[in-house]
Parts: structure tokens; sequence; C-alpha cells
């Protein structure tokens, strides 16, 4: 089921006395309707809610990321807008979950991520837990052939589904689905966590030729990690960005699905997605694992919408 944007989420402070220089998001944001989507070829950001933690619940993580989209466009609404640099910003409102069927708001998540990037927009998919990536991934794969995955998380996601798809096995099913269809499968993993991930998911990771860069390795030379990203999205058309944000240490993000110890500073996510976006090659982002349920004075939403700001700057 699709909902259509809440106006009145966007709402803010108003400075009007300073023109154009004062604006902010709340000002500028446009609600659209997937009927009426811009054909032009003008550069444009697409938000677009997955209100699920159904595979979170699958993956006996704790619940909470489906109200996430809403309390990040309210993070979102007072950020400055610089109408020079930055692109027109859409909101096309939520894919909700009907009865928990995770599979058929997937199916209709993989048609409006396919239709926006057709209409040149840039999806920013707001979730939702982290199986919300492959929907997405499947919707990027109708526009474009080579492309590049980068996962900034504390893990690899990488689980073999039981019964049925969770947020723990959305890498390893966007693996299986290239190999039934002869498509190479590219993983970049950043921030992985030593105590996150059993053996067998570091096995799993190292047969499918995952890249896979230690929160620690981050620790220790940020520069080095920014090379290898410049290096590895030479080879694409297109890079599918994931965020995590259990990547980020318990103290900075406190309201996620799974708490990391040791985890990124916001420094270094910050870095890790200017580095990408610099790339020129960045054609869909996702934002994942907020759980208001656990934040704090909202500061893993604002860290969330700040990190949402550096993809349109």
């Amino acid at each position: 089921m699709l909902k259509f944007p809440d106006k009145n989420i966007w709402s803010g402070r108003l400075d009007d006395e300073d023109g154009e220089l004062g604006l902010r998001w709340h000002q500028v944001v446009k609600t659209g309707i997937f009927s009426e989507l811009s054909a032009n070829s003008d550069e444009k950001i697409a938000l677009l809610g997955f209100c699920s933690d159904e595979g979170v619940r699958r993956n006996k993580g704790r619940i909470g990321a489906k109200e996430a989209p809403d309390q990040i466009r309210k993070a979102l609404a007072n950020l400055p807008f610089d109408k020079e640099k930055q692109k027109k910003i859409f909101d096309f409102g939520d894919i909700l979950l009907e009865n928990d069927d995770l599979e058929a708001a997937r199916k209709l998540q993989i048609e409006c991520v396919s239709d926006l990037l057709k209409h040149h927009y840039l999806p920013i998919v707001l979730g939702g837990g982290h199986e919300t990536a492959l929907g997405n991934y499947l919707g990027l794969t109708q526009k474009f052939e080579k492309i590049g995955i980068i996962n900034i998380d504390a893990h690899f996601d990488l689980r073999i589904p039981v019964e049925n798809s969770t947020s723990g096995t959305p890498f390893f099913e966007m693996a299986h689905f290239c190999a039934e269809i002869g498509r190479e499968f590219h993983y970049f993993t950043i921030g992985i966590q030593e105590n996150g991930n059993t053996q067998a998911l570091f096995k799993r990771a190292n047969e499918l030729n995952t890249e896979i860069i230690r929160a620690d390795e981050v620790h220790i030379d940020l520069n080095h990690v920014l090379r290898r990203i410049e290096d590895f999205a030479k080879e694409f058309d297109a890079i599918y960005l994931s965020l995590d944000l259990d990547v980020l240490d318990g103290a900075f993000a406190p309201g996620v699905s799974a708490p990391s110890v040791n985890g990124l500073t916001p420094f270094q996510v910050k870095s890790i997605i200017q580095k990408v976006v610099q790339t020129k090659k960045l054609k869909l982002f996702d934002v994942v694992e907020l759980n208001p349920n656990f934040d704090q004075d909202n500061r893993t939403a604002k860290l969330a919408a700040h990190f949402i700001q550096e993809i349109n700057l």
C-alpha cells in the first residue's frame, strides 16, 4: 500500500527576512504522486519511505524501525537549503506493509524505485529495517547493468534465509538473484565489526568476493578507506549506497535496532558519503535501522537527516 505524503510533516522555522538565503527544506519540498512523475531530465531528489520492521522482527531484533521515515522527515524539515547548489526535492510518501506482508510491499517498492529512476530522480529511501535494501537493489537492476553496492554497516547482512527474507539476509539474496540471472555481484562493506559477525558470515563474505573494511581500519586510516572507495567506483555505471545507522557508535546513535560498540563516528560516515557522491555515480541511497523507540533527543534521526543533506550538496 502506498500512502501519500503528509504535508503537515513539512513545517518549521521561517526566516522570511532573509529571503531565499533563509530557505529550509520544509519550504522547498514538493509532495508528489507516481502518476505525475516529471519526465524532464533535470536531476531531482525523491524521498520514499519504506515503513517496515517485519524483517527485523523475523531476525529477532527490536522492532520500531517502521516509524522511522516520518522522524527523518521531521529532522530534515529545518535543515538549510541552498537553491543555487541543491537539487529539487520531492516526497512521494510511504510504502506500508499490510498484514506483515513484506514480500507484497517489496514488489511495490521495486516498481516505485524503478519508476523514479526511469524519470531521472535520485531515490533516497527511508527505512525501515535493512530488509529495505533488497527491493531497492532489484529496482536499480531494471535500469543499470554494472552496479557496485557499498554498504556502510556493522554487519554483513549475508545470512541465508531459512524460512523468509529478514533484515539480516538482503545482500545474500542480492547475490543469489545475480547468480540466477548470470549477473556479477559486487559488494563492498565498510564498518564491519569483528564481534558483530560470526565466522560463517566472514567465510560467506569471502566466498562472494566481498570487499571488507572493518571498523578498526576506518579508525586507523580513513584516507585509505576513501581511496578504496574511489578505486571501487571506477568499475561501475551505478553505485548503490546503503547506510545502516547501527554502524555508528551507540554513543552517537542510540536509536537503532542493534546498537554498536566501537562503531564509526559521524565524521567518518559523513566523509565516506561525501566520497561516494564525488564519484558522480551514485544512483540510489537508503538509510535504514533508525528505531525512534530508543532514540534520545532525536539524535539518531538528526544524524540521518544530516547524512541525507550530504547527498544533496
